[in-house]
């Protein structure tokens, strides 16, 4: 069973997602910069070179998000990251469980260094209703603390945590705010499917075009004033969609500055009672 659905999607199933994807671009993934800072100032990351201000989203304008997506009836992925490490954020727990509330068949997940993930901390995350973890690694090992949490947890409660060890090689350019080794000509001549599943909320409360926009120079909406929705089909967003169908990059602010290649299929978010059928945790 687990490779059956494994073998549909690759060859079926993405590929059908991705043709939807562009033709409607549905809303399918929301991420929510819950705060500014970050623990760390890795290299390949832009918080290395700029000095964020340390603040955190207004808690009204959380729920607002949240509310609003529960009349869109949104059953996508929902995460808490830009830029930041959200587990800095003491209101993660409530806003998960809001969110959980409010949003039964979302795909609630969380990107996270591990640096403040233990045990007592995965209890309280997974009682509220976070359905998966992907814990990023960057010293070429799992350090002790992951180590730790992994080793209280029963198999099946591991399996709903993926640590990866950060391969610096992958890393791309950020939309031009940090340097890196490829040397790829810019503009680079090819479609880009962010904008067509994905909206960023930065902690300000703006929406961007694209989670690399470190600096939110290109704002599609601002959430305080207008709706999730209206943002989403406005005039701005659709126009940078049609030029990224004809890969013309050359032409848009920030995206003639990033170096993504093969951006094509946008991640799918399987519900957890399938999951536990296929085994097939999809990360971002």
């Amino acid at each position: 069973m687990k490779n059956m659905l494994r073998s549909f999607l690759k060859r079926l199933g993405f590929p059908v997602l991705h043709i939807y994807t562009v033709v409607r671009h549905p809303l399918t993934s929301i991420a929510i910069e819950i705060n500014s800072h970050c623990n760390r100032r890795c290299v390949y990351c832009p918080n290395h070179t700029y000095q964020r201000e340390i603040s955190f989203l207004d808690e009204g304008l959380y729920y607002k998000i949240i509310d609003e997506l529960k009349e869109m009836h949104f059953k996508g992925g929902l995460t808490f990251n830009g830029f930041n490490e959200p587990l800095l954020d003491k209101r993660l727990v409530s806003f998960i469980e809001y969110a959980r509330k409010c949003l039964p068949l979302s795909y609630i997940y969380l990107n996270t260094n591990g640096d403040f993930l233990d045990f007592p901390l995965w209890k309280k995350l997974r009682v509220a209703g976070l359905d998966h973890a992907t814990v990023s690694q960057y010293e070429g090992k799992v350090n002790s603390n992951v180590q730790n949490l992994l080793s209280n947890l029963e198999e099946e409660e591991k399996k709903l945590i993926f640590v990866k060890i950060f391969d610096v090689s992958m890393v791309c350019n950020r939309a031009g705010s940090v340097e890196v080794e490829d040397k790829v000509k810019l503009p680079v001549k090819e479609f880009c499917v962010q904008p067509f599943y994905q909206l960023q909320i930065n902690y300000k409360g703006k929406a961007l075009l694209c989670c690399d926009d470190y600096l939110g120079s290109i704002e599609m909406g601002d959430i305080h004033y207008q709706k999730i929705t209206d943002i989403w089909k406005s005039g701005k967003f659709q126009a940078y969609r049609r030029k990224l169908i004809f890969k013309d990059r050359a032409s848009l602010d920030l995206c003639k500055k990033c170096n993504v290649r093969d951006n094509r299929y946008p991640p799918i978010r399987i519900p957890a009672y399938l999951q536990k059928i296929s085994g097939f945790h999809l990360q971002q």
